[in-house]
This record gives C-alpha cells, sequence and structure tokens, in this order.
C-alpha cells in the first residue's frame, strides 16, 4: 500500500528530510510546541513513553490518553497487514499533530472529539506556515484529511465513540494542476547539465525518463535480486526486446510487482555502467553512490537539485515519469500496457496522458525513440 486508503477523507504534507529512512516524509508542523520529541519518537514506534528511572510509571502518573492508546491500536493493525514502513509514517506525520492539537484542547477520548474541533483544526492548518515560509499548500491539507479520516473510520469499525459528522466534511479543494512534461530539447539539455565524473547522473536521467518507475523503485534496482535474478532482464535481448523487473520487495508501490519494457540502448548503458563504473561492494543493488552506498530517494533529489541549477529550470524525478507516460501514448502504447509498466490499479490516472499527448509537441517521434521502447504490441513478433 503506497498512500493511505480513503475516499472523501484521506493524505499529504510538507516534506521533511528523514534522516532515519529513505524518503522525504510528509509531516504536517507540530501545532503545540510543548510535545517532546521523545514521546513523538516513541509514538512512531507504537510504543507508550516510558520513564527512564523504571520499567513501570510511578503511582499517580498521567496516563496515556485513550484517543492516543487507539492511535497506537490502529498502527499496530496496520504493521500486521504489512502496510510499509512509508505509509506508518505517513500516518504518523499526518495524524500525530492532530492528536497533540487535541490534548491541547482538553480532548483526550473518542466521546470528547465532535465535528467542531475537527472544522477547528482544519481552520488552523489552512492559516499555518510551514518551512518555506508559504501556507501549507492545499495538496497537504486534503492528504491531513484524508489520514485524519482513514484512522477516524478505522476507529468507528472498532467501536470507538466517533462522531459520523467528522466523517462526512468534504475534503479540502485542491488545485488541478497542469503536470511537467519535459520537451526532448529539455531532456538532451538536462544529459548535457550531467557532471562526466559522476556517471550516474546521465544514467539516471536514462533510466528515469526511459522507464518512468518511481524514485523508490529506482533505488530497489539489483544487480542480483533475493530470487538470484537479475533485475535487467535481457533474455530477448535478440528480438530487441528488454524489461526492468519491478520486485514488490524491491520498493514497488503498493508492493505489486511488474516489468517495464525499456530500449536495448538503455539496457547496455545499464551493463556498462555495472561492468565499468560500478563500484566493487558486496550491495546488491544496481545503482551505488560514489560514497560505495546504495541511492536513496533523498539522494535521487539531491541529484535533480544539482542538474536543476545547471540546467537553468525546474529538474524533478516524478516528471520524468509524467514525460515517460506522455511520450509511451504518443508512440502508441495501448492503454492495459501503459497501465502494467506504470503500475496504476486502474485506467483513471491515464487519462491525462492521453489529453497531454494530444496537446503537447514533445519533439519529433524518431528522437524520443532512442530513450522510450516503442509499441509493445507492434514489436511483437
Amino acid at each position: 500500500m503506497g498512500k493511505p486508503e480513503g475516499n472523501r477523507w484521506g493524505g499529504g504534507g510538507e516534506g521533511v528530510w528523514n534522516p532515519c529512512g529513505r524518503a522525504r516524509v510528509k509531516r504536517l508542523p507540530i501545532l503545540l510546541a510543548g510535545l517532546e520529541a521523545r514521546k513523538m519518537a516513541a509514538m512512531r514506534r507504537g510504543e507508550r513513553v516510558r520513564s527512564t528511572a523504571s520499567v513501570r510509571p510511578a503511582a499517580g502518573a498521567r496516563r496515556q490518553p485513550p484517543i492516543r492508546a487507539g492511535y497506537e491500536h490502529f498502527r499496530l493493525e496496520r504493521q500486521g497487514l504489512l502496510v510499509s514502513r512509508k505509509t506508518m509514517e505517513h500516518y504518523d506525520g499526518m495524524v500525530l499533530p492532530f492528536l497533540t492539537w487535541l490534548e491541547s484542547e482538553g480532548v483526550q477520548r473518542f466521546e470528547h472529539l465532535d465535528v467542531s474541533h475537527a472544522r477547528a483544526y482544519r481552520a488552523r492548518l489552512a492559516t499555518t506556515v510551514g518551512r518555506h515560509g508559504r501556507p501549507l499548500q492545499p495538496d497537504t491539507l486534503h492528504a491531513s484529511h484524508r489520514a485524519i479520516g482513514t484512522f477516524l473510520r478505522w476507529a468507528t469499525k472498532e467501536g470507538y465513540g466517533v462522531d459520523g459528522r467528522i466523517l462526512e466534511l468534504a475534503a479540502p479543494r485542491v488545485p488541478a494542476k497542469e503536470p511537467t512534461v519535459y520537451h526532448i530539447a529539455q531532456v538532451r539539455k538536462v544529459l548535457a547539465a550531467c557532471n562526466p565524473d559522476v556517471p550516474t547522473e546521465d544514467l539516471m536521467v536514462r533510466l528515469l525518463v526511459g522507464s518512468g518507475i518511481r524514485r523508490a523503485e529506482v533505488c530497489g534496482l539489483a544487480v542480483t535480486a533475493p530470487d538470484g535474478l537479475p533485475d535487467l532482464m535481457v533474455d530477448s535481448m535478440q528480438r530487441g526486446r528488454v524489461e526492468l523487473r519491478v520486485r514488490w520487495d524491491g520498493g514497488a508501490k503498493g508492493r505489486k510487482s511488474r516489468r517495464v519494457p525499456i530500449t536495448p540502448k538503455l539496457a547496455v548503458a545499464l551493463k556498462r555502467y555495472e561492468a565499468r563504473h560500478r563500484p566493487d561492494t558486496t550491495h546488491p543493488h544496481l545503482l551505488i553512490s560514489e560514497h560505495s552506498k546504495p541511492y536513496e530517494v533523498g539522494g535521487i533529489d539531491s541529484m535533480m537539485d544539482r542538474l536543476q541549477v545547471r540546467a537553468g529550470f525546474r529538474v524533478h524525478a516524478h516528471a520524468f515519469r509524467h514525460t515517460f507516460a506522455t511520450v509511451a501514448t504518443k508512440l502508441g502504447w495501448n492503454f492495459e500496457h501503459l497501465r502494467a509498466a506504470m503500475g496504476h490499479a486502474d485506467y483513471g490516472v491515464l487519462q491525462r496522458y492521453v489529453r497531454l499527448a494530444t496537446e503537447r509537441d514533445l519533439g519529433p517521434r524518431k528522437d524520443w525513440l532512442e530513450f522510450i521502447a516503442a509499441n509493445p504490441v507492434t514489436e511483437w513478433a
């Protein structure tokens, strides 16, 4: 599960680097300055805060509020369902600030929480300044709405006394932003900005635009996976077909494995890197940084930041994913091949790529065939 579930209430937040994780964890600012960092860390581990002086709390010590105990119950159930660590961190980053604010308002039990508290918290979030000195983005407010709603819906099913009117609150409106899609000239400009002394920069750009896989999925690619097979599948290389295997245990969103067709030229570049430039290490990961450690999501973000400075326009990894999907649509990929390659559960999200493919001129088809595989259907023989 890559994103928290939800319909009207559901997830997001301001990105902050989490040194203990592999990703920029979305976390709302704490609205109550008095919350102890140690207590927050303990809650994220799903444990009670215990006194360092003794294992048992002293007689008369303040007990954990029932609503926080309910959240621990929620976390344990989600962990038992094998929800990913990233998703759990997302819940913590969205729900814990809400619980902290409720405590400051004197709300410690589900029965004391009513719709007026939810409205007040949403209004306060809407005026909260984020880490960049600007109000929180609509995506963040919508994300908080969904995550808290997921928790409260679960609490309702478990028999906790939750005011049903809270779950009827409409989600904050999110503007329909235009996805960033690169023209072939922009892709070449980014490649020209790559540092020739850091082979992974050029390779990373080609891999992102040529496969459309997510950052965490790039980090999970392995020279040899736990099943003994490589994630670069070249068995059909002689027929001009190469695939990247995105594994459920290698960062695939929602833990759903899939295979993505790539060009033979990209496969050759990956093999060349493995043979000539990949540091000698015991790590099974395909992409290794100059520090002889596997790339993490934060490392890819930092690389994109450097390329952005050199190229002179915004460069981010997910824009290459949008570009891949739009160009694949223009190349004639059918919806099922594109859905499977992108790792989407249904066809709904793909509609925007059809619109972008219709509206945008991204450059000559022959130039894109250097980076993105042709229609898998017409190439089948």
